[in-house]
């Protein structure tokens, strides 16, 4: 066994500077036991090594006045657009609680990718958003993510005065609505991303903008919309599509995650995107998902399609039979990431109870997926009536060549079952990543898992491991940077940081 990285002193809490702040709790926490740092396979360009340089000294840098106001300032006002995004970046992971909302004002609005994310960047507020058209009217891709408390005229102002925008981000901000949308459908001729995942936008709202961008948008993300029904998506929207003629050609990615659709109004969205290849309709009420193309009656516009060449499909915890399961995959060969978690009934994983996947029909999906050749993500998380013979042999058949692989929840896997991971023919399995969590493995497992030489990223939350089961697995895959060991109690809390250096360690020099 190899020897153990030596556990790293920690570092004293950031000091505050200037006046008291609530920005000053929120410190990024570096010191990560779950995770170490690699050895560099390729030589940083001189612009990273200064980005390193310039996030190690920030805090002592920001502390001196003098030298901040003489040359610092001077100098970051100094460096080009193509640069600042990505030291933003940086200093917004390491040290998210010393940038104000008048620090990003000065130095850090420019650039055509501009992210203000509320959940990584506290001192962003409604001064801060509405800054934005006055100091970079020609950004391109806007990420405005979980500003929950700002109104939805707020982003309407801002918008309007964005003509350049081809990405716009609105996840979690709960107020935008019909302003904000009608400002998109008439100021952004350019928009091709959207992301309208739990804000307040109605089917009108979404029927407005496919109408005047739905021939050019490439990205559609709306989950989580509250109030969405089959009666309202059929009274609002779907009647105006078809007046108007609307059709998605461009359309790759549609997420209608937690929408409460049936089928025939996910067919018909479907059937105006003709080259989707993400789809997303998990926790919804769609039982015999994306088979329009026998179903040609409901719609005249569909009539002249055939299946998306979809490449990713998402339908965790849907009420799917298995034989509908079973026809859908079939027209999708050329899968490469696939979600069927809680699989059979449709509302909150906590809840739902797996009834279409189990011993009798799990073989059956198997036998469907191995011939897929492109397959590379397959996620089963909580299908509770899983033995360890058909995990098994699904693991033997399909997971082991995958990249990421997702069992967790599956409370009645057992140790045994990761048997399917030993090599077969001197093949090693090709995953990088494996998520157990919660599920009933323990120590016997350990040597299965090391068999995974590439793996990257290791999840046994809540398992019977201990710390003599994990150091196997830490020997034999050299690339592994993340371990998550949550509620893991025969782990000691020594043996915790032992397992990895800390993460960063370059940025800290």
């Amino acid at each position: 066994m190899s020897s153990r990285p030596t556990k790293r002193s920690r570092t004293g809490d950031l000091p505050p500077f200037g006046a008291p702040s609530d920005l000053e709790t929120a410190i990024f926490q570096v010191n990560e036991p779950s995770s170490r740092t690699l050895p560099l396979t390729t030589v940083p360009t001189l612009v990273t090594f200064c980005n390193w340089r310039f996030v190690s000294c920030f805090k002592r840098l920001r502390e001196n006045n003098s030298l901040w106001e003489g040359r610092i300032s001077h100098q970051l006002q100094l460096l080009p657009d193509s640069v600042l995004p990505r030291l933003f970046n940086i200093l917004k992971k390491s040290h998210p609680g010393f940038l104000p909302h008048e620090i990003i004002v000065t130095y850090f609005l420019r650039g055509l990718n501009l992210s203000l994310s509320s959940d990584s960047l506290p001192g962003a507020n409604r001064g801060t958003v509405l800054a934005i058209p006055r100091l970079n009217s020609q950004v391109r891709e806007l990420d405005l993510s979980g500003f929950s408390k700002l109104g939805d005229d707020v982003f309407a102002k801002v918008v309007t005065q964005l003509h350049s925008l081809r990405s716009l981000v609105l996840r979690n901000c709960t107020k935008v609505g019909p302003k904000a949308i009608t400002a998109i459908a008439k100021s952004c001729p350019e928009i091709r991303s959207l992301n309208l995942n739990e804000t307040s936008v109605s089917p009108a709202g979404i029927a407005e903008l496919l109408v005047a961008h739905g021939n050019q948008l490439e990205v559609l993300k709306i989950a989580g919309l509250q109030r969405w029904t089959d009666a309202t998506f059929m009274a609002q929207l779907h009647p105006y599509l078809i007046e108007q003629q609307v059709s998605m050609p461009k359309l790759q990615t549609l997420k209608l995650r937690g929408l409460q659709l049936a089928d025939s109004s996910i067919d018909f969205l479907v059937s105006l995107s003709p080259n989707l290849r993400r789809l997303d309709i998990s926790f919804t009420a769609t039982k015999r998902p994306i088979l329009f193309t026998s179903r040609r009656d409901l719609f005249s516009v569909c009539a002249h399609l055939s299946a998306p060449p979809l490449e990713k499909l998402s339908l965790t915890s849907t009420p799917v039979a298995i034989s509908d399961l079973l026809q859908t995959i079939a027209s999708f060969s050329n899968l490469q990431t696939l979600s069927l978690g809680a699989l059979g009934a449709a509302g909150s994983m906590g809840v739902a109870s797996a009834t279409t996947l189990n011993d009798a029909t799990l073989p059956k999906l198997t036998s469907a997926l191995q011939s897929f050749p492109n397959l590379r993500s397959v996620n089963l998380v909580s299908n509770t009536r899983l033995s360890k013979a058909s995990v098994f042999d699904f693991i033997q058949r399909v997971g082991r060549k995958c990249l990421y692989l997702n069992l967790a929840g599956i409370t009645t896997m057992r140790s045994d079952a990761l048997a399917a991971l030993l090599p077969t023919d001197g093949t090693h399995p090709a995953l990088e990543t494996l998520i157990l969590n919660n599920t009933s493995i323990g120590d016997d497992s350990g040597a299965y898992i090391a068999c995974c030489c590439d793996l990257v990223r290791l999840e046994v939350e809540g398992t019977k491991f201990t710390s003599e089961g994990l150091f196997p697995i830490i020997d034999a895959c050299p690339k592994l940077q993340v371990l998550n060991l949550t509620s893991c109690r025969g782990v000691r809390i020594a043996d915790r940081r032992r397992f990895f250096e800390v993460q960063f360690t370059l940025l800290s020099r």
